[in-house]
């Protein structure tokens, strides 16, 4: 594991997976991850904690692959890389419900009204009366998105009020149909998260997300045929 050692650290310390794997951490990085920093310094008053080889022994359900992408979303300077760079054949799931666990994470989650300002009300006022701008970044919107879903999946919303089923799913059509501003893999674990929510609260909502979501892969397909195959007529 030395891609994940500081080499100007002068300090480090050794953690052992439940499943035999080691990692070798340096200050810098047990202290942004609350759960290691407590283990640490748990680790001088209980020899549980520590072996004799001079081990941290993690918790069982730490799984030693989720826990080296979370180890490198330490150097994302945004929250929505969380996303972006968590490839699809990893579980989101999982890797927040270990976020959780370690103790990590958005300081608070939005509100949905929150949520609907970032997505649909950016306005800039100019100098003149009546003079405004609706202004887009994408960056923004898709920051919220992340945090917005990693709220779903702490339950931080009303689920048994029709009036935010109803926000949330409109959320949600928002961000898969929305391809030009939210990045394939953003939109992806989004929907892997829709999925596990409206699967316990309302299940019949999950044959719209998921046709939506086919129609928009299915768009963003033919889009990338035409786009390939289109012949500038200047060139022949």
């Amino acid at each position: 594991m030395d891609n994940h050692i500081d080499e100007s650290s002068t300090t480090t310390k050794t953690f052992r997976f439940s499943s035999g794997q080691l990692v070798t951490l340096n200050e810098y990085q047990i202290g942004k991850i609350p759960y290691l920093t407590a283990l640490v310094s748990a680790g001088f008053s209980f020899d549980s904690v520590k072996t004799d080889e001079g081990y941290y022994l993690l918790d069982p359900r730490i799984d030693w692959q989720d826990f080296l992408f979370i180890l490198d979303s330490i150097s994302f300077h945004s929250i929505r890389q969380i996303f972006t760079h968590l490839p699809k054949h990893h579980n989101i799931l999982a890797i927040l419900a270990l976020m959780d666990f370690l103790a990590m994470g958005p300081d608070r989650n939005p509100t949905l009204e929150e949520v609907n300002s970032s997505f649909f009300w950016n306005v800039e006022f100019g100098e003149k009366l009546d003079l405004y701008q609706f202004i887009c970044r994408p960056s923004d919107m898709q920051d919220m998105a992340v945090r917005f879903a990693i709220a779903m999946t702490k339950e931080e919303y009303d689920f048994t009020n029709r009036q935010v089923i109803d926000q949330i799913y409109w959320f949600i059509m928002f961000i898969l149909s929305a391809h030009e501003l939210f990045e394939t893999n953003l939109r992806y674990h989004v929907h892997k998260i829709a999925q596990n929510c409206f699967s316990i609260y309302y299940p019949s909502i999950l044959e719209c997300l998921n046709r939506l979501q086919q129609r928009t892969e299915n768009k963003i397909h033919e889009s990338s045929i035409t786009t390939s195959t289109h012949i500038n007529p200047h060139e022949e």
